[in-house]
């Protein structure tokens, strides 16, 4: 089928939630929905590069899913030009991928937990439109696939690349190659493209590379990467190696077998030929990591001497203090509300008070500050940040709702804060292509902390650590790695170290982390958040139940929380939005209903297939 028709009938397919899913995750501005049409839409939705804020929506198996799949049409073109497609400027497109074929290329074709992970991962992606049906068995890219995910360049041949280099070079490559070096250079150059040309030659010097070597050259066949050299090369003379070679013992040992070569173009990069790409591509499946590293843990009886007793009464202990907090900074800020600088941010008059009111924790009441603001709780008004008209509704709730709400909420806030930027993210640029979120990464981690272990590290005790130069430990590594892991967009910002371990305290003093260990609200935050991308925050029944556990209320009539320790794997794009208990209405949630309500008039009932329903929120 051809591709824009497949995307029609993919788009058809789904109800009005689904549509107004697909229109979030394109760029504020891109498109005007008055004037919109449904042309208009599938003409952007295929184009990446419209759609920023779906790339927050994946994880690192999605984005390894994808380069996968370019990176089989790529290998299908021999690395070279992909064939003309339909793209929106005449460009070329990628043609589409077999979905065994993509199995195969993340080793995950045979029946197995990869396999079922893998195609989890590809039913995320096309829930996304960012792979949809062919029709055939297979999935289309998008058009602009090969510029996101694909080569940085078209890779040169090995005559190409020993063409740059100056005799001297050529010959030192056919001597270690066990050539004759004191034939002419054509004859050195035919055979030096004889053996890389042979993929078993390849594969042969490839296993005697060292470790890390050999995992530098899968970086320079898989993504095309550069090697710089720091040698001088005038324009329109070719590259000359010395002797002693460049000073990097690897690089020269990858150069004198053939392995990286000078590219046709000036400077002082080399880069792996054509055929020695080809051979290590095909002999080596695509990275696909279904699941972040395993912890490396400690006993939480090592931690804390009363262990689990211990982790359930720091929960109790701070849920108490932010509860006491939320009803006293509410009343603070409609008493006097905090006044906003020129670039947003509070003054610092308003931080001092609002932190000596939360019983002089920072942490908390900022977290509650932003909070507030994802919840629809506060809004400015004539330069302050005051209460919303939505303030009543939030003070009639009862108080583990009001918990289970601020959690949530803060799941959601952005790196870049709104109005009170933590010290590791004041840097950070107010206008941005994406908006990570480490909060909601971290959240995501909780549960894969098994029960009864610990990282070993807390977050005050790391941010004292860190400010005084300190490495960190190995739990607070696993960390960074396991929220990149779930976000990689958050390594596209500065200090992603700091901001993970400034999002490890805020955890602890919402009652979600203590001792380096996730609590049962810990646990119900994280299933809230994997199961769905937009944590809108009602205070969900889950997250509720885990709350009034944990304050040693008696549970709710009928339950309505998820089993403690039960584990569930929701997909990774928004599905069901039934109604939820807390009565407010944050921003986002805002928005979003009226993507439905636009959904709705720009498509109508007839594009929508089956009994899918084409109301709004």
């Amino acid at each position: 089928m051809d591709r824009r028709a497949a995307l029609e009938s993919h788009v058809r397919s789904m109800t009005a939630e689904g549509v107004a899913d697909l229109l979030a995750t394109l760029a504020e501005g891109v498109v005007r929905y008055a004037r919109a049409t449904p042309q208009t839409l599938l003409h952007l939705l295929p184009i990446l590069a419209y759609r920023p804020r779906a790339f927050e929506r994946l994880t690192l198996a999605h984005h390894q899913v994808l380069y996968a799949a370019v990176g089989a049409v790529e290998d299908r073109d021999r690395l070279g030009a992909p064939p003309a497609g339909d793209g929106p400027t005449g460009e070329r497109v990628p043609g589409p991928v077999g979905h065994e074929t993509l199995l195969a290329r993340v080793d995950a074709d045979r029946p197995g937990l990869a396999r079922v992970r893998a195609e989890e991962t590809v039913s995320d992606l096309v829930a996304l439109a960012l792979l949809w049906p062919d029709g055939r068995g297979g999935y289309h890219l998008p058009d602009d696939a090969f510029a996101q995910f694909g080569l940085p360049r078209v890779p040169p041949p090995v005559r190409s690349g020993l063409g740059e280099l100056d005799l001297a070079g050529v010959r030192r490559i056919a001597l270690t190659l066990g050539l004759d070096p004191t034939e002419g250079r054509g004859a050195l150059t035919g055979g030096i493209e004889a053996v890389l040309g042979a993929p078993e030659r390849v594969l042969e010097l490839w296993h005697a590379a060292r470790h890390d070597v050999a995992h530098l050259l899968l970086d320079h066949a898989f993504l095309g990467t550069e090697a710089r050299a720091f040698l001088t090369r005038a324009e329109g003379e070719p590259l000359h190696v010395p002797a002693e070679g460049t000073g990097d013992p690897d690089l020269d040992w990858m150069f004198e077998h053939g392995l990286l070569l000078p590219p046709d173009r000036p400077g002082d990069g080399l880069v792996m030929p054509k055929e020695v790409a080809l051979a290590v591509r095909g002999a080596h499946p695509w990275p696909f990591e279904p699941a972040p590293r395993p912890v490396v843990g400690v006993p939480v009886d090592r931690m804390t001497p009363g262990g689990g007793a211990d982790v359930a009464e720091g929960a109790r202990r701070a849920l108490t203090a932010l509860a006491g907090a939320d009803a006293r900074l509410l009343d603070a800020v409609t008493e006097r509300p905090p006044r906003l600088r020129r670039d947003g941010f509070l003054m610092k008059q308003g931080r001092q008070r609002l932190t000596r009111v939360a019983g002089g924790d920072e942490d908390l009441a900022r977290v509650w500050l932003e909070a507030g603001a994802v919840l629809g709780l506060l809004t400015v008004h004539q330069g302050r940040v005051a209460p919303s008209d939505q303030v009543g509704v939030w003070r009639g709730l009862d108080t583990e709702t009001r918990l289970a709400a601020l959690a949530e909420a803060w799941a959601g806030t952005e790196d870049a804060a709104l109005w009170w930027p933590t010290p590791e993210s004041a840097s950070l640029v107010r206008v941005r292509s994406g908006r990570a979120r480490t909060r909601w990464a971290l959240a995501c981690v909780l549960n894969d902390l098994p029960w009864g272990t610990s990282t070993g590290v807390e977050g005050r005790r790391l941010l004292a650590d860190r400010a005084e130069g300190r490495e960190p430990p190995t739990g607070a590594r696993w960390l960074v790695s396991a929220v990149t892991w779930h976000q990689p967009s958050v390594e596209g910002e500065p200090d992603t170290a700091g901001r993970v371990l400034r999002a490890l305290r805020e955890a602890e003093v919402l009652g979600a982390v203590f001792g380096g260990a996730t609590t049962e609200v810990g646990r119900a935050l994280s299933r809230r958040c994997r199961g769905r991308w937009e944590t809108w925050p009602h205070g969900s029944p889950g997250t509720v139940e885990a709350v009034r556990r944990a304050l040693g209320l008696a549970p709710l009539e009928g339950g309505g929380g998820v089993t403690v320790g039960s584990e569930e794997r929701g997909s990774r794009v928004p599905g069901d939005r039934s109604e939820e208990p807390g009565g407010l209405v944050g921003p986002e949630e805002e928005r979003h209903r009226e993507l439905c309500e636009a959904a709705g008039e720009l498509f109508g009932p007839g594009w929508y297939g089956g009994d899918a329903r084409t109301d709004g929120a």
